[in-house]
């Protein structure tokens, strides 16, 4: 067995973890997953180019899914600040 090496792991990428979620929570809901989807499948396909296999791809792609949606799920039940 050989291990796979992902050198830069979208779901690690903080930076684009949470400008992605920070986009989709500005637009209307249906505007957000498709904005989630296309970000996704960017990254997908950015990935398999760089000669992940489509097996390794779709595991960094559920991992990448799964920390926007935590931090979209963070910064809605964030309690606000009261004035």
């Amino acid at each position: 067995m050989t291990a796979v090496v992902v050198p830069f792991p979208p779901a690690k990428r903080q930076d684009l973890v949470r400008s992605i979620a920070r986009r989709a929570l500005s637009l209307s809901p249906e505007a957000g997953e498709k904005h989630i989807v296309r970000s996704i499948n960017l990254q997908h396909r950015t990935l398999c180019s760089k000669g992940v296999s489509l097996r390794d791809s779709h595991i960094e792609m559920n991992a990448l899914e799964a920390a926007i949606r935590t931090v979209m799920w963070e910064a809605v039940m964030q309690p606000r600040e009261t004035r």
